[in-house]
Parts: C-alpha cells; structure tokens; sequence
C-alpha cells in the first residue's frame, strides 16, 4: 500500500516539475557525446563494474555517476560519483532539494539509466533530467526514456549498456 502511494507520488512530483521544464530532446551518435550521466544500483554494480561502464562509454567523455544505495552499505567509488541513501530522501523517496540542485547541475546530453528494477530516488532523477536523450531498459509504468531496450529482468548492467551504446553508435543524426 505505502509503496504504491509512493509510486504514484513519485510520478506526480515528476509530471508537475516536467510542465515547467523545456527539454530538448536530440539524439546524437555516441561519437559526439561528449557529457554522460549514469544512474544505477549500489547492490548491483561494483566498484570494478563502474570502471569497467566507463570505458565503454568511451575515454575523454565526462561522466557523473548516481547510485543509490538501500542499506548503510561502504561502498567508495571514483570521482563523480554520487550515492544517495535513505537519509537524502524523503518519507515518499523523493530526493531532498540539497541532492536534486546537485543533479540539476550536472548537465548532459546523455543520460543511461542501468537500473533493471523501479528504483524511486532514482526514477524521479531520471524524470527531472534535462539530458538531451535518456536511455534505458524498459519498465512497467515508465514512460521517460527516449530509447528503451527491451531485455529480460535479470540482465547484467554491462549487458544491458552494451545494447544501448550499440544503437546509440548506430545513430546518424544530422545537426
């Protein structure tokens, strides 16, 4: 019950900060990318997999990273890495106003969402992002991606990125 309250919360906050909010959506080959955000799990990706994710993407682009992490987990990544826990949201999982600025400041083109799970903190940085074009796997009741991978749910990350980068390597767009 409070979980589906949150939920519909989460979509709420998300669809009445978007009707203010002029995004630009434009897809690029990866090629031309050159400012990336990553949301994922603390539970699901490591220390190794995060730097492994980077090269990937490809060397010389800059990369902010945002994990969420349920439990008071140690979990110490690189730079531009942020990790959310349950004290920087709120009762309802809406990140505080402190971690929202913050995400609002990283500018993008891209934004990849590796989570295969509805993570909410997550979601609602996803929906508030003015990243150019926002990628993911493809989830119930999530209509915030611009290029959605449809893939089974117990998908690795590394897996899951590699489909993505390959559509997104296949884009040929014109300016």
């Amino acid at each position: 019950m409070i979980n589906t309250l949150r939920r519909k919360y989460i979509d709420f906050s998300i669809h009445n900060r978007m009707k203010h909010v002029n995004r630009r959506k434009h897809f690029s080959n990866l090629k031309d990318i050159s400012r990336v955000i990553l949301l994922f799990s603390v539970n699901t990706i490591s220390n190794k997999d995060l730097e492994e994710i980077k090269k990937m993407i490809g060397e010389g682009k800059q990369i902010s990273a945002w994990a969420f992490k349920p439990r008071k987990t140690k979990v110490k990544y690189g730079v531009n890495t942020y990790t959310i826990d349950k004290s920087d949201v709120t009762f309802m999982r809406k990140p505080i106003e402190k971690i929202e600025k913050m995400f609002l400041r990283n500018d993008c083109e891209l934004l990849i969402d590796l989570t295969t799970q509805e993570i909410l903190p997550l979601k609602y940085l996803l929906g508030i992002s003015k990243a150019q074009c926002r990628c993911g796997m493809k989830k119930e009741g999530f209509k915030l991606y611009d290029l959605e991978i449809e893939a089974p749910a117990k998908t690795k990350e590394t897996e899951l990125l590699k489909q993505m980068l390959h559509y997104l390597n296949a884009i040929q767009a014109k300016s």
